[in-house]
């Protein structure tokens, strides 16, 4: 059986740590320099990726494919680096110095290994956790889980030798990222009251700060930019770190730049080197009071630093001098001590990689078996191993509509600080209808904004399987779940039916824009691109007078009740000597009923010399409609004419030509007809034999509600097929 190691993955520097078998406590193994840390650097020869040690040597020395702090763009898409023609992403950086870290640690203990638990700072997002875990498998190990950088740094501290619950702070400021992070520490649990943090807030930014500070400097002496003329940025950024060691234990150091032919040198006091920095500083501060704030309101007690057992350090970047006096003027006391800042995370990650999360040791036996430690979570000998009970780092949302419908907000599902693992599920209504399929997309919101664009879009799920269930209105239960490892999962399921939905996940657009948009606006543009239009044409010549006339009004109402207005727009059209749009296609329930009621005799003449086709066409000077089906494909918006009529037209030629013409432009015919009509001229003019009906004023409702069933279960691009 391999061994099961913790890699403190960092920005800056790397670690490898394992629990050895035989005093049962995690221990740092060192690289092939036998040092405990390994740079987080990478170097792109012709020949191969020269990593850590001689690749940060060769970025002292200036050399342009170098490359570190590449961390920070972890689950960035947008983030890529070439070189010698090859293309990598920051996963596919940390999968090489991961691979690295793992081969030279096997080489030097001698041991195969085949299992890892992976830090990530605890406000890593969904995307850059997930890349993690990626990085780890492509490296040739298995990921057992990752955890939180200050949860793997509480178990290294083996605070269960303490014989009270401890309430401790976790100040990790390393290379590129700063987490702040409460923790109520018990004998037996790690309970993570909350957490905050950012992961572009690191000790390069005060390297970055004393840069600016000697471009300056050198602009002030010598008139030149340095950051526009020729200067070795890598070199120089060397100096300037190794000047900030130099500042964790002497009040002065001195840099010296070249740049254009000049060099000078520069004295730097911790003093300055302190107010040059103090605004990061303050960003610590900031998220670290806030911490303290939200645990207040979380834990319905008042909680002040006075209300801290101990502060640890953890990273780096806290040998800064300014760090510690914060804590020491904030606490009235020293941080806590007992493991070295640079491995104390690595240390933590061995521990959780050889239990489980109730913290009882799994422990692997010289002779390859493996048993389960029960007694207790102290077996062994390891310390700090307890149960884990981590929070989530973000709030999880969703792009949802506002209660008035004017603009799209991040609805949270899952708070920010809510224990994890764990699941909440919220109710959305979606509409739908009998024809078609149905389908929803979730956009997963990761932020605190109520503005989505001010969040992260975590990805596009998209739901389909949703019935119609006889209502034009269903209830999706949608999920978010929030996982050990601090990634997200989806899932969905109808109400109605109780089905959990098929999922699919796919890019997220480019092209977010619509967001910022109105969602009645949005809805309303939808609702126009997928509505069937129906043109109701009927006969108004002279044989429709008295009760024909009559039942084709309670026809008529009946049949639009049964229509769905909100994906239906329906327009009335009256013939007879002459044509007439008298009501152009609308939703409205009202017009739509006004205009039935206003059918009378006279309105177009007596005689039957008119056809409604040419009208529907718009090729009339008037064109009332516009040429509605040249926009559209019948596809994207489904048009049917529906003739009702009593009597022989005079035009019946020309008004199957016209109608022809309808077919041809993918507009759909149906003819009903009664009393004296011709059937075969109905067959003629109906886009199909089916949809020709011929029936009697007693049938009139029927008929036409069987039309009307027909039209909202048509599939599009289809004939419509009547019901018998």
């Amino acid at each position: 059986m391999g061994l099961r190691v913790g890699i403190d993955l960092g920005t800056t520097f790397s670690a490898v740590a394992y629990v050895d078998e035989r005093s049962g406590r995690p221990r740092i193994i060192k690289n092939r320099y036998d040092n405990n840390i390994t740079p987080s650097v990478l170097c792109f020869h012709d020949t191969g990726v020269i990593c850590g040690e001689e690749a940060k040597d060769l970025q002292s020395d200036g050399d342009p494919d170098a490359i570190a702090f590449f961390k920070r763009r972890m689950g960035d898409p947008h983030f890529q680096v070439t070189y010698h023609g090859k293309t990598y992403d920051a996963e596919a950086l940390s999968a090489i110095l991961l691979e690295h870290l793992i081969k030279e640690a096997e080489d030097v203990i001698s041991q195969k290994i085949t299992d890892a638990v992976i830090t990530v700072p605890a406000y890593f997002n969904n995307s850059q956790r997930k890349a993690t875990i990626r990085a780890g498998k492509r490296a040739g190990v298995n990921v057992i889980c990752i955890v939180n950088e200050p949860t793997a740094a509480v178990f290294a501290y083996g605070l269960n030798k303490q014989n009270h619950d401890m309430t401790i702070l976790v100040y990790d400021l390393g290379g590129g990222t700063f987490d702040v992070t409460l923790a109520k520490v018990s004998a037996d649990a790690i309970t993570i009251l909350g957490t905050d943090g950012d992961h572009e807030l690191g000790g390069k930014n005060w390297d970055d700060a004393i840069a600016r500070y000697l471009a300056n400097c050198f602009l002030e002496e010598y008139n030149i930019d340095i950051f526009e003329e020729h200067v070795d940025y890598n070199e120089l950024m060397v100096a300037i770190e190794k000047a900030k060691k130099r500042l964790s234990s002497a009040e002065n150091t001195i840099i010296s730049l070249s740049c254009s032919g000049k060099t000078s040198t520069y004295e730097i006091s911790r003093a300055q080197f302190a107010n040059i920095t103090s605004h990061l500083m303050n960003q610590t501060r900031s998220l670290t009071e806030g911490l303290l704030e939200e645990a207040n309101l979380s834990h319905n007690g008042p909680l002040t630093w006075s209300g801290i057992d101990g502060v640890l350090l953890i990273g780096g970047s806290t040998r800064m001098p300014m760090v510690p006096e914060y804590i020491r003027k904030m606490m009235g006391r020293e941080p806590l001590t007992g493991v070295n800042v640079d491995e104390a995370v690595a240390l933590g990650a061995a521990i959780r990689a050889n239990i489980d999360l109730d913290g009882k040791s799994l422990m692997s036996l010289p002779s390859g078996t493996s048993m389960r430690c029960t007694s207790g979570p102290t077996s062994y000998g390891l310390p700090g191993a307890k149960a884990i009970r981590d929070v989530i780092s973000h709030s999880l949302g969703i792009i949802a509509a506002n209660e008035d419908n004017t603009k799209f907000v991040n609805r949270i599902i899952l708070k920010k600080n809510n224990p994890i693992p764990g699941t909440q599920t919220r109710p959305f209504s979606i509409s739908t209808k009998k024809s078609g399929t149905h389908e929803v997309e979730v956009f997963m919101l990761q932020g605190e904004s109520e503005c989505p664009m001010d969040c992260s879009i975590l990805g596009k799920y998209v739901f389909s399987g949703i019935e119609y269930t006889g209502k034009s209105k269903s209830v999706l239960d949608i999920s978010y779940h929030y996982t050990q490892n601090g990634t997200v999962e989806v899932s969905a399921v109808q109400r109605e039916t109780g089905k959990p939905l098929a999922l699919r996940i796919e890019e997220i657009p480019a092209d977010m824009s619509w967001v910022n948009q109105s969602p009645k606006e949005l809805a309303l543009a939808q609702r126009k691109s997928e509505m069937t239009t129906v043109f109701f044409a009927i006969d108004l010549s002279g044989s429709m007078s008295g009760q024909p006339l009559a039942e084709a009004k309670k026809a008529a109402h009946n049949f639009v009740k049964e229509m769905d207005l909100s994906c239906t727009d329906i327009g009335l059209i009256v013939f007879a000597d002459s044509v007439r749009v008298i009501l152009e296609p609308t939703h409205d329930i009202k017009a739509i009923t006004r205009g039935i009621d206003s059918w009378r005799m006279s309105m177009v003449g007596y005689g039957n010399s008119a056809e409604p086709f040419t009208q529907c066409l718009g090729t009339q000077t008037r064109s009332t409609m516009k040429n509605l089906l040249l926009l559209r494909s019948a596809d994207e918006h489904p048009v049917f004419v529906i003739v009702l009529t009593d009597g022989v037209w005079q035009c019946q030629r020309h008004a199957i030509v016209q109608a022809n013409n309808c077919h041809k432009a993918g507009i759909q015919v149906i003819a009903i007809g009664f009393g004296s009509a011709d059937k075969e001229f109905l067959r003629k003019i109906s886009s199909t034999d089916e949809s020709a009906l011929f029936t009697n004023l007693n049938d009139l409702s029927s008929s036409l509600s069987k039309i009307a069933q027909a039209i909202t279960e048509h599939e599009p691009g289809n004939n419509v097929q009547l019901l018998n």
